[in-house]
């Protein structure tokens, strides 16, 4: 059993370890290091004293789950970051069983100031996922305070189509290897970005023009068929040693979609300028790389798809959800008035 406190960028850092657990906390002064430090030794001790399964604050659980779950789980690399998030969470040196609602609804409340309702509402599914799994799995816990608390309501569908030229200038714009590849497979299967880079040669039937994805987002796998310009894109590129179609991963690329976004707006503004031209404040702003989906999707509709077949090529699984995700021109559908 062990206490220190020691001085570390001007603050103080308390760390306590009991029977092979540990805890720490930083402060602006040293009396208070030393006082949390007793404190928290003398409640681990007795825990362990009492026989419990083991004193477990609640960042000792995220760690856990960070390296037990999360490498099993879809998704995870995208939830790597929001798991490691939770670590900076002021309640996170709490024992868990002492994580109350109102510590979790202080959280939302703080990260609706920063993200959107919609990223706040992922992040609470995660962190009541991490509860979950230590009340059932490990019992070091007896209830789930996220389920406590209200989500913030959904946010309204994201309404971003793309302009003419958009992505052209934003292909012509990327120094990225394979990103013209990428993209147009993108508006052309309207896979999505994780769908997109797991493809492995062994899964795609040229002749046939389908490619095979064994596992999704929502946890089935499906055909998607492929249009001729995908069918061209594909016959293209160079065969990769490892069976990948792509060597990127997720970060990456919409880290490239970005740059070249932003590039191609500079170049926009310049062209603009030279030819005396008011730039149009819209154009290649607030562009991600997701909108390709939506996109793919709305395209899909508007070339006379049914609900079926659009849902059996995009993997939605309900009406609502593909309602999100496509948009079709109010002047197309005027038309069919006519």
């Amino acid at each position: 059993m062990m206490a220190a406190i020691r001085q570390r960028s001007g603050k103080w850092q308390a760390r306590v370890t009991v029977a092979g657990q540990e805890v720490c906390k930083t402060f602006l002064y040293k009396a208070d290091a030393a006082r949390w430090a007793r404190e928290q030794q003398i409640e681990m001790e007795r825990a362990i004293a009492h026989g419990c399964a083991g004193y477990a604050t609640l960042a000792m659980v995220i760690k856990r789950y960070l390296a037990e779950v999360l490498p099993g789980r879809r998704g995870r690399t995208q939830d790597q970051y929001l798991v490691r998030r939770f670590l900076q969470m002021p309640c996170a040196e709490l024992a868990i069983s002492k994580v109350q609602a109102e510590h979790i609804a202080a959280m939302r409340d703080q990260r609706l100031k920063e993200v959107s309702s919609g990223s706040v509402r992922r992040e609470l599914d995660l962190l009541s996922s991490i509860f979950s799994h230590a009340v059932k799995e490990w019992r070091l816990c007896r209830e789930n305070p996220v389920l406590s608390i209200k989500k913030p309501a959904p946010g309204r569908a994201r309404q971003r189509r793309l302009l003419p030229g958009e992505l052209e200038r934003a292909m012509q714009a990327s120094q990225s290897p394979d990103f013209t590849a990428i993209i147009t497979l993108a508006l052309e299967t309207a896979m999505r970005r994780s769908e997109l880079l797991q493809l492995r040669w062994d899964n795609i039937d040229l002749q046939r023009r389908v490619a095979y994805l064994p596992l999704t987002k929502n946890g089935e796998s499906r055909y998607v068929p492929l249009s001729r310009r995908a069918l061209e894109i594909l016959q293209q590129l160079p065969r990769r040693a490892d069976g990948k179609v792509f060597a990127k991963n997720g970060t990456s690329l919409s880290g490239a979609f970005q740059r070249a976004v932003a590039r191609a707006r500079r170049l926009y503004e310049e062209e603009c300028a030279r030819d005396g031209q008011p730039a149009d404040p819209k154009y290649l702003i607030d562009l991600r790389l997701h909108d390709l989906r939506h996109a793919a999707t709305t395209r899909l509709v508007e070339h006379g798809l049914s609900i079926i077949e659009v849902s059996a090529i995009t993997g939605h699984k309900t009406l609502s959800m593909l309602k999100r995700y496509s948009h079709p021109d109010p002047e197309r559908l005027a038309a069919k008035l006519d």
